[in-house]
């Protein structure tokens, strides 16, 4: 996404009123979800999923409290219709985080039971992580076409759009490890995005050149292979050892290309596919 600069923008936003506004709509639709799951809690929400939702929303709120800093300007573009879909992607993935709280309080023995396998009228409990993903997941296409469709394309969209495709996959992930589903390599997948933009601030910091990746559609594929993987893991009625196999496949070609994309960006390789 890139900003237009239309005159409808001559008057811009305040950054610290764009992020108040955005993590109470953020809270609201965060707060409307948990009470959706009360029932399949039986009116009794453990406090690991409390925390663990709490912590992905806490999160959520600062990475779009940078973004909107990041595009403070004469020029700074407001919130678009496409940009809230964007929000209420990260109130999907605060749910899921709840269920990472939840898998982690379990593998912990702080939980005597988890949602994997919940019975009776908790039963919509163990489709609720997958529903989750698949939310955060599919509003990436919305959101990007209702931006175009409404001519409202803005470099704050497109970035913030980039950093919540991240935490869907890292907050997908680290569900799926903890509740067993996935292999722990896939950790790895999940945490490759940030790894990369910590190496690129580091060479940044300590005078190294870096370069721009160009457009890759086996990085595009890779990605969809990733999140593909997350969800057939989150599906209860998958063999536990198929969706591991599956996640272990796709991790192998997604870490080698996220090798040699740092090859490129540091300058040692040749960008062209």
């Amino acid at each position: 996404m890139t900003d237009d600069h239309r005159p409808g923008y001559s008057s811009p936003p305040r950054p610290h009123s764009q992020w108040g506004r955005a993590t109470l709509g953020l809270g609201a639709l965060s707060g409307a979800l948990i009470l959706a799951l009360v029932a399949l809690w039986s009116g009794d929400v453990p406090a690991a999923f409390l925390a663990g939702s709490f912590l992905v929303f806490s999160l959520t709120s600062t990475i779009i409290y940078y973004v909107v800093l990041e595009h403070t300007g004469p020029s700074a573009p407001p919130f678009t219709s496409a940009t809230w879909v964007t929000v209420a992607r990260g109130a999907a993935v605060a749910g899921l985080g709840g269920f990472a709280g939840f898998a982690a309080a379990a593998a912990g023995g702080l939980e005597a039971t988890s949602w994997t396998t919940a019975t009776g009228p908790g039963a919509g409990l163990q489709w609720a992580p997958a529903i989750l993903f698949a939310v955060a997941a599919l509003l990436d296409a919305v959101d990007g076409w209702l931006a175009r469709r409404t001519d409202s394309v803005t470099d704050l969209g497109a970035r913030l759009d980039l950093e919540m495709d991240g935490l869907v996959v890292l907050v997908g992930a680290t569900v799926g490890v903890l509740a067993g589903v996935l292999p722990l390599v896939f950790l790895a997948v999940a945490g490759a995005r940030y790894v990369f933009v910590a190496g690129l601030w580091w060479r940044a910091r300590c005078g190294q050149p870096t370069t721009e990746l160009p457009p890759s559609h086996v990085r595009r594929v890779l990605g969809a292979l990733a999140m593909l993987a997350i969800f057939v893991a989150l599906v209860p009625t998958v063999d536990t050892a198929t969706s591991r196999a599956f996640a272990a496949v796709v991790a192998v070609p997604f870490l080698a290309n996220f090798g040699r994309d740092w090859l490129v960006a540091a300058g040692h390789l040749q960008g062209n596919e």
